[in-house]
């Protein structure tokens, strides 16, 4: 049993100590909120939406925690592999391993992070016009569900006046 405890303790510190997992928590509650926001813009709370989601997000943070378990198993680490100069840039910005682990989080933080832009979109938040533009035309090639009304969007005034916004 202390075995067991003791490996628990390594795991927790390993997943706690690791900057990406941060990153990767940070990106998927971003990704929850920005998504209940545009679900709550459009009145269009979709309980089925919301339970895929969920499951998602819990299969990248159970495959986060499996490679965590891997990784100190094997003790892969890329970062050798890097020229010392690289190194030592990544280590000022806490980067000192990058094993499986680090590697799968990087790439579920960039699909939350996509998923983050496009409800930003989608939500109408301000963002400036060029950038709207870039972001929603790049969003329109990596999702299906971004549209021309992302980058302009009609908004009503009265029952007789409608004004175009970018």
């Amino acid at each position: 049993m202390q075995m067991v405890n003791a490996i628990f303790i390594r795991l927790v510190n390993a997943l706690m100590g690791n900057i990406f997992v941060r990153l990767l928590l940070i990106a998927v509650c971003a990704d929850m909120v920005f998504g209940s926001l545009r679900a709550a813009k459009y009145r269009k709370w979709n309980s089925a939406v919301g339970i895929d989601g969920a499951i998602r997000k819990a299969g990248m943070l159970a495959c986060v925690l499996l490679f965590t378990l891997i990784d100190m198993v094997m003790r892969v680490d890329i970062l050798g592999w890097l020229p010392a100069d690289i190194r030592n840039v990544l280590d000022t910005c806490g980067v000192v391993k990058c094993g499986i682990t680090e590697l799968f989080a990087l790439l579920f933080i960039l699909y939350e992070t996509t998923s983050v832009l496009k409800n930003m979109l989608l939500c109408g938040l301000p963002v400036p016009a060029g950038l709207r533009a870039k972001l929603a035309g790049w969003l329109d090639t990596m999702t299906e569900e971004t549209q021309v009304e992302v980058v302009k969007e009609t908004v009503t005034v009265d029952e007789n006046t409608s004004v175009l916004r970018e």
